[in-house]
């Protein structure tokens, strides 16, 4: 069974992962400048990043189950090659928005510094190991290279289809008329 339009849960988890995504991005790409010293300031701002990544992470973990939960919602027509296309480009989406989370934690679990969520300690998870924190943090880096590019490639599709084809995109994220 398909539907016309998005669920209020998709919605609301759509936008306020959209959002701390967007802001996630932009301090993660603004903190890795700051200066390694001993004021601290690195650290804090990384311990801020560490939690909302969690919470992030949670929540896509959250989207997957009410995705697979709830009704379908019925794909736009267009060519098949257009449908797997967008098909793929989701999956890739929720695969990054997975591997970010993932990769930073278990990076931070390697990395031999006690990790915080907002303030609170986890307990240490695994002994410091320089070569899996390093690959993690590649992972990290090229998957939020690849999220960036692949949320640009969402927004113009978004805008082509809204603009220029005219098809009622935000009619799908909006609620249903009250009868």
């Amino acid at each position: 069974m398909t539907h016309a339009r998005y669920d209020r849960v998709s919605r609301a988890l759509h936008w306020l992962m959209a959002l701390l995504l967007l802001g996630q991005i932009a301090l993660g790409l603004w903190m890795i400048g700051l200066p390694k010293d001993g004021t601290g300031l690195r650290a804090s701002w990384f311990n801020v990043h560490k939690s909302w990544g969690m919470v992030l992470g949670l929540l896509i973990v959250l989207r997957l189950a009410w995705a697979l939960l709830r009704p379908r919602v019925a794909p736009l027509p267009q060519a098949p090659a257009l449908q797997r296309a967008a098909r793929g480009t989701h999956a890739l989406l929720y695969a990054l928005m997975l591997a970010m989370p993932l990769s930073g934690f278990l990076g931070s679990v390697y990395s031999g510094y006690p990790i915080r969520f907002f303030g609170l300690r986890l307990p240490t998870l695994a002994a410091r190991w320089d070569g899996a924190k390093e690959l993690l943090s590649s992972v990290h880096y090229w998957s939020a290279m690849a999220l960036i590019g692949l949320i640009a490639l969402h927004l113009a599709a978004f805008a082509y289809h809204q603009f220029v084809l005219r098809e009622p995109l935000l009619q799908r994220m909006r609620a249903a008329p009250p009868r």
